[in-house]
């Protein structure tokens, strides 16, 4: 039914303008209804594979959940952590694997107990770790009393395995942990 009226409207398609002759008229042509159209349904479409795709990821969670033993693409899928982390921590002796040929597995409870203690222990602030600030280094000071590069000193942080926490703009770790390192190394 047409009427007499005539409102300026934008295509909600091709977003250019037009005149209507009906409060509900959305397009300016019937190619723009269709092309419209074609869109919506290909976004479901692509909705639905997503939602496939997503079920089919769960239920490998799900499955992963209820194993004793583990492989290390179904670790990383159960605790959210790259493949590579995890050999990471097999080749740092953090985590304990046994190979079955060339497939590594990890027994749950072995992952379970070793996120909770890195959780515990990453869950307390620095004043409690090191019992006040007065009882750690800045960064540079350990650069400046052991002569070290910044690189270096960051390679041994991380690779013994040392607490550094950020607190305002400085980086402090323990001084009873430095000192140690550093003596024993004989510097």
């Amino acid at each position: 039914m047409s009427s007499n009226i005539a409102i300026t409207r934008v295509c909600d398609y091709c977003k250019k303008q037009f005149t209507a002759r009906t409060t509900r008229t959305r397009y300016c042509s019937h190619t723009c209804n269709s092309r419209a159209y074609k869109a919506l349904k290909r976004s479901e479409k692509v909705e639905i594979s997503n939602q496939v795709t997503v079920q089919l990821l769960n239920a490998a969670l799900e499955k992963a959940k209820a194993m004793e033993y583990l492989s290390v693409s179904q670790t990383s899928l159960l605790f959210g952590i790259s493949r590579r982390t995890i050999y990471r921590l097999i080749n740092q002796g953090q985590l304990n694997i046994a190979k079955f040929g060339k497939r590594s597995v990890l027994r749950r409870c072995d992952l379970e107990a070793f996120f909770t203690v890195d959780v515990i222990e990453n869950s307390l602030d620095p004043v409690q770790q090191f019992r006040g600030l007065e009882n750690c280094y800045t960064i540079s000071e350990v650069q400046k009393k052991y002569k070290v590069s910044s690189g270096a000193l960051y390679l041994l942080i991380q690779s013994q395995g040392i607490c550094k926490y950020s607190v305002g703009r400085y980086t402090y770790v323990a001084r009873r942990d430095m000192d140690i390192i550093f003596n024993a190394a004989g510097v």
